[in-house]
């Protein structure tokens, strides 16, 4: 087994193990296991220095739980509530992606 192997098996096995750090949820009708970061939104909104948006979080899909990575203005239903994409990357086959409550891009670069 190489490294991308080992590491594949780690997403599946252990970070999207919903009995260690991942949280079933329904995305647009699916579910599916994510993680849950809002630590992550504290630290981006300290680099930037904002307030933290109300109503946004941050989580991470595995890839192939989605049809495609979604983009900055898609709509996502997360367990029935409306959310909206601010940003989104894919990285070893996990989308981060930061979603917020209305439809204002939250963009910290563009205001």
């Amino acid at each position: 087994m190489d490294f991308k192997d080992a590491v594949a098996a780690d997403i599946d096995n252990v970070f999207f193990n919903t009995t260690e750090f991942a949280e079933t949820v329904e995305i647009d009708g699916k579910s599916i296991p994510l993680i849950p970061d809002d630590d992550a939104l504290i630290k981006i909104s300290e680099i930037f220095a904002m307030g933290l948006a109300e109503g946004e979080q941050f989580i991470f899909i595995k890839a192939k739980d989605m049809h495609r990575l979604p983009q900055p203005g898609d709509q996502l239903s997360k367990d029935g509530i409306q959310w909206y994409v601010r940003h989104a990357v894919s990285n070893m086959g996990v989308y981060a992606i930061r979603i917020g409550r209305s439809q204002h891009s939250g963009d910290f670069t563009n205001g």
